[in-house]
């Protein structure tokens, strides 16, 4: 398909030169795989393990162009058992069939708002219902908005209850900022933004689809140069971006403190969005 690295090949850079990066406890292993060059600004797919599994089961968020991400998979010797869709665009669902082709018996997850969108779909979650892969825990939220079907997947560990969580959030929320509306309402998007608020711990952890930082950071300061955390945050993320590394994880904590649209009333979303209430 259209953008996707063929087996065996080096994929296109993306803007930056970002490098894949592993952080986290071993108890919630991340591994930040970039992937599609700079077609859409750099997205990210995602995969999650616990170290100490004996088995190595993982799991993998929106793996769009698959050979990358299961390349990624091989270097970590990791079992991928479930795939994880935070919405329907192909550049976070394309990848599906040939992951789920590529590796028999995966479990395919999204929203049970999504119906036959994406692809290669074995499983749908409600919202706040929760699935377990080894010690790992996923909890779907359903935040209509940028999508109808759009679902933040938080991840935590039984074995490190106090560690951060860490929250997958597609287009839904980015750092700095959220993703256009191509289906729901900016009052569905202001309610998604306050459920995350609400469900989601201050130090949890923020893994957003794009590499759109720098971009919306700056975007927060021009239009309030006031916004002394948005400044903070955008030095942060262009030290981290000079040395090829990607600027996720923010937390809810920063993202409520400097994020134009985590802060704005149903009106003020309504103009970001561009839109009528």
């Amino acid at each position: 398909p259209l953008l996707h690295t063929r087996r065996g090949e080096p994929q296109a850079e993306q803007i930056g030169g970002t490098l894949p990066s592993v952080m986290g406890p071993r108890e919630l292993r991340i591994k930040v795989v970039p992937i599609l060059g700079a077609a859409f600004g750099g997205n990210y797919a995602y995969l999650i393990w616990d170290e100490d599994d004996p088995d190595r089961r993982a799991i993998v968020v929106d793996p769009a162009d698959p050979y990358p991400v299961l390349r990624a998979a091989e270097e970590e010797r990791l079992n991928v058992e479930v795939l994880l869709t935070t919405h329907w665009h192909f550049d976070h669902s394309g990848g599906n069939a040939t992951f789920a082709r590529e590796v028999p018996g995966l479990r395919v997850v999204a929203s049970d708002r999504e119906r036959g969108r994406v692809p290669a779909l074995t499983e749908r979650l409600a919202d706040e219902q929760t699935i377990a892969v080894g010690r790992l825990l996923v909890t779907a939220h359903s935040v209509p908005g940028h999508t109808l079907g759009s679902a933040v997947f938080q991840i935590s560990s039984s074995a490190a209850p106090a560690a951060p969580h860490a929250a997958f959030t597609g287009d839904t929320l980015f750092c700095g900022g959220c993703g256009r509306l191509f289906e729901g309402s900016s009052l569905q998007l202001h309610a998604s933004l306050r459920r995350l608020r609400t469900r989601l711990a201050p130090n949890c952890q923020v893994f957003s689809g794009h590499e759109y930082a720098d971009m919306l950071l700056t975007m927060a300061v021009r239009s309030d140069p006031s916004n002394l955390a948005a400044l903070r945050k955008l030095r942060q993320v262009r030290d981290l971006r000079l040395r090829k590394q990607p600027s996720v994880p923010s937390t809810m904590a920063e993202e409520c403190s400097f994020n134009p649209w985590m802060k704005a009333t149903p009106l003020d979303l309504a103009r970001l969005c561009g839109c009528e209430m």
